[in-house]
């Protein structure tokens, strides 16, 4: 058998047991793809991450490569991984503040200031729902006027649905039926083949630079809720950007109702890049056999 070092790691975390916890794999080289799932499994978080030597798939150069894995199949890109693989990377290696690590989707440039981990994203697709506007209440439990606008499928590296809801009441409230969300993925172009997943969000009632947030993905048979999405937040920001709304800056809320808080800064700037960041606290280390 092979020791693996690994990392046990919470993000947008603004205690020690707050965030979202993450295990990383700093040294993954070796690894079969069968293997990385099957650890992923074994963890039981929502995503594990694998870091490899740096490749030039993305055409950057770059600190390392990143395997993203939920314990049932494996992510393009996904926020709280990325953050927290870099964390590790500065920690490890001594790399200075800014750097870019590759993603299966994209590249990804990461700045570092003590604890606190940014990525910067850029490049996006957003398709809004034209024909099914109507059943959006029956996926998120919710009476129609709770609804804001129509939803949007939203790709800034990762493919989810997007939906804004009036309030945070509405948003604490919202009971997601699976049929109902795999039939709008089916049923749409752009998402068919993809796991469905649903960001709900709703701007505070006072202060609209915080916003609230609930995120819930396929996982086997059932529905998943996670307590710190970093990639929706970037499509939150994708959004914005198609809505004409931004520079911005914002602080989201997700994770409250589950006992594990997370706060996400989102910010976009003029030339529309995406920054989605938060706080990073190591709470344990380890070997994993193989």
């Amino acid at each position: 058998m092979k020791a693996y070092p690994f990392y046990l790691i919470n993000v947008f975390a603004e205690s020690h047991f707050g965030g979202n916890p993450l295990a990383v794999f700093p040294h993954a080289d070796g690894l079969t793809d069968e293997q990385m799932q099957a650890i992923a499994k074994q963890f039981n978080l929502s995503e594990t991450v694998f870091i490899h030597p740096p490749t030039d798939r993305h055409g950057v150069s770059a600190a390392a490569d990143l395997r993203i894995f939920t314990p049932n199949y494996e992510l393009p890109l996904a926020g709280h991984p990325t953050l927290g693989s870099a964390f590790i990377l500065k920690k490890l290696y001594n790399l200075p503040s800014s750097f870019t690590t590759n993603t299966q989707a994209k590249p990804v440039q990461i700045h570092i200031n003590d604890d606190t981990v940014q990525m910067a994203v850029a490049g996006f697709e957003v398709h809004n729902i034209t024909n099914y506007s109507s059943a959006l209440h029956d996926i998120c439990g919710l009476a129609p006027s709770h609804i804001v606008d129509t939803g949007y499928f939203v790709n800034a590296g990762t493919l989810q649905f997007l939906l804004q809801v009036d309030s945070p009441s509405a948003l604490h409230s919202a009971k997601i039926n699976l049929n109902n969300l795999q039939q709008l993925f089916i049923n749409h172009p752009c998402a068919n083949g993809y796991e469905p997943s649903i960001y709900l969000w709703a701007q505070d009632d006072n202060d609209d630079s915080v916003v609230y947030a609930r995120m819930f993905a396929k996982e086997g048979d059932v529905i998943s809720e996670d307590s710190g999405t970093g990639s929706a937040c970037a499509n939150l920001g994708a959004y914005f950007i198609q809505q004409n709304q931004y520079p911005i800056a914002k602080t989201i809320h997700q994770g409250d109702d589950m006992g594990r808080p997370n706060r996400l800064t989102l910010k976009v700037d003029d030339e529309q890049t995406i920054f989605v960041g938060g706080r990073v606290v190591q709470v344990a280390q380890g070997e994993f056999l193989v």
